[in-house]
Order: C-alpha cells, then sequence, then structure tokens
C-alpha cells in the first residue's frame, strides 16, 4: 500500500512518491490530471495499490462484475417494483474512491441538480418556486439506458489512457450497463446526460422556461401556457438522444393546483407537501410513544427528522428530540 497516496493527499505528495509504473514520459499527464484534483491512472488496476488491496482482486471484478452485486427488487411509490443491483464491500468501496477521486471533481450541466455536493432536492425545486405552470416529465429506465461505451467515454475524456478508461468503466458498469444502485452511476450520468441538458435548457431559454433536472426527474416551469410545440420538441430531443419518456409519470401542473417539483411544493414557497407532512408526524407520534422499539430504525427517523427541519425547522426540532430518545443500537445491546 502506498499510505502517503490514500486518501488523495496532494500533488506534491504524487509527484514525490509517484508509484514505479509511473515514468518520466507519464509525467504530464500526472500532472494534468492532478491539477484537476483527480487520482493518476495509467493501466486501471493499479487503484487497487492506492486502496492497499490485491490488484488481481480488482481485475476479477472487471471480468466477474457479476459476483460482485447483490440483486433485489424494492417497492415503488406507485405499487410497481425497482431492481436494484448493489455493489458489495469491496467493490462498493472502490466506486466510492472513483466517485470522490474521479467523478466528483467534474461539473455537470447547471441543469443538474441531483446528486453533487452542497445540493438536494430543494436545490432544483427553488428555481420554480411562483411560476404557474409546471410539466414534469420522468425518463424510462435511465441507469440501464446508459452504455458501458458512454461511460468509457466519460473517463477518456477526463484525461485517463484507453486501457485505464475501459478499465474504470468496468468498474462501474454491469452487463454493459450503469447498474441501479452502485454509487458512481448518478454522478457518471449526469455527465453522459450533459449534452442532453445543455439542448434542454436552450431549448427552454427560448420559450423563457425554466428546466432542471434530478437524475431522471425532468421539470420545466413557465409563466404562461405550455405550448404543444414546446412539449414536442422537448420529446424528440430526449428521444434523439436515446432516452425515453415514463408516460405515466408526465404531469402539467397550473396554477389552479398544488404544483410540486421532486415532491416538494413549490407554489409560494419549497415546503413539503400537507399530505406528506401529516404522514411524517404520525410517524414520530408513534416514535415518541415507544422510542426504545425503534432502535433498529434510528437512522431512518433520523432522516426523516432532518428533512422535515430543512423545510419545516419547528416540526423538525420536535422530531430530532424524539430520534435522540431512541437508545442507540450498541447501547441497546
Amino acid at each position: 500500500m502506498l499510505p502517503v497516496l490514500y486518501p488523495f493527499g496532494t500533488q506534491e505528495q504524487w509527484l514525490k512518491n509517484a508509484p514505479a509504473f509511473f515514468d518520466q514520459a507519464d509525467m504530464s499527464d500526472i500532472r494534468r490530471l492532478l491539477e484537476k484534483k483527480i487520482i493518476p491512472l495509467k493501466f486501471g488496476p493499479e487503484i487497487a495499490i492506492y486502496l492497499g488491496i490485491s490488484p488481481k482482486l480488482v481485475s476479477h471484478m472487471v471480468m466477474a462484475p457479476r459476483r460482485y452485486y447483490n440483486t433485489f427488487e424494492i417497492t415503488k411509490k406507485n405499487g410497481g417494483r425497482r431492481l436494484i443491483t448493489s455493489p458489495r464491500v469491496f467493490l462498493k468501496t472502490i466506486q466510492r474512491y472513483v466517485l470522490d477521486c474521479v467523478l466528483s471533481q467534474i461539473t455537470p450541466h447547471d441543469a443538474a441538480v441531483g446528486f453533487r455536493r452542497g445540493l438536494n432536492c430543494a436545490a432544483g425545486a427553488r428555481r420554480h418556486v411562483g411560476r404557474p405552470y409546471v410539466w414534469n416529465i420522468d425518463l424510462s429506465n435511465f441507469f440501464p439506458t446508459i452504455t458501458k461505451k458512454q461511460v468509457t467515454d466519460v473517463f477518456a475524456k477526463v484525461g485517463y489512457p484507453d486501457r485505464a478508461a475501459h478499465f474504470l468503466a468496468g468498474l462501474c458498469c454491469l452487463e454493459d450497463r450503469l447498474p441501479q444502485g452502485a454509487p458512481t452511476s448518478p454522478a457518471l450520468a449526469n455527465l453522459i446526460i450533459q449534452p442532453l441538458d445543455s439542448e434542454l435548457t436552450a431549448i427552454a431559454e427560448s420559450a423563457e422556461a425554466t428546466y432542471t433536472r434530478y437524475a431522471d426527474d425532468m421539470t420545466f416551469s413557465f409563466q404562461e401556457l405550455i405550448p404543444v410545440e414546446f412539449r414536442t420538441r422537448v420529446v424528440r430531443s430526449i428521444e434523439n438522444s436515446g432516452f425515453t419518456l415514463n408516460a405515466k409519470k408526465t404531469r402539467l401542473m397550473g396554477p389552479a393546483v398544488r404544483r410540486e417539483v421532486t415532491g416538494l411544493t413549490i407554489n409560494e414557497k419549497v415546503s413539503i407537501p400537507r399530505h406528506k407532512r401529516r404522514e411524517v408526524r404520525a410517524y414520530f407520534h408513534r416514535l415518541s410513544r415507544s422510542p426504545e422499539q425503534y432502535v433498529d430504525h434510528r437512522q431512518k427517523a433520523l432522516g426523516y427528522a432532518r428533512w422535515l427541519f430543512d423545510y419545516h425547522p419547528s416540526e423538525g426540532a420536535k422530531a430530532l428530540e424524539i430520534v435522540h430518545r431512541i437508545p442507540q443500537p450498541e447501547l441497546h445491546q
């Protein structure tokens, strides 16, 4: 293991302690990557050395990725089922390293408001506050639509040699597609869909509309009625990019109804819809009656409380008080 190279460290550390497989001819490429705060790679498997694990193991993850994933289903809001392919611990650790030391250093399009440091659901929703006409559309099979070739191109554009770009794509893909559940998938999707974000932003600006995207959830808002011609242009642009719309999740909302973006109300300000707040209040009421019975739900409850606090501080503060009454798992045992 190279302890001075993990975690990322500084450019000076890397140049001083560059591994033996980098020679003098590689130094200019190394410097270009380090200036972007991106880990240098020449072949790909050496990423294992930085993490103190076997390059042979990491290479096997690329050659036989199916062995390093768990597959399960979750229930969606509409009652349907979504297939999740979650990487096992070792592969997830490597993917998080790639996310932190490569992908997170590259800025996606400004319209992409999801899965970015410092941004959350509210970041996109705020851009649509007070606009009376809203069009929400959803992309079908968002992650599986993205190919390994597109992922390889992202790493190549970063500045990696072909072998390293192909290897990194192998670490991030399953069956030549982006898996739903890998920590690298949202960031890669943001970068791959960047040309479409640019095109849709231009279309929106030409119609004096606002456009944002949170993963596969796209939102357009207007001050006036949304023209049919505008919607036709958007759909055509999306389909030309290789994606398809989920017609069942397309919604047009006007001034007479509650308008929502990424599950948040945006009529006058960003807030949690009333029906959802009632559900959350009922949830914390149950917890308050017997907090010791919800030890295994502590993290979930904390997430709900913080979410509530972000938009309704007084209610969120009460919820946080209830969470603090739930015993810590290790203390409970």
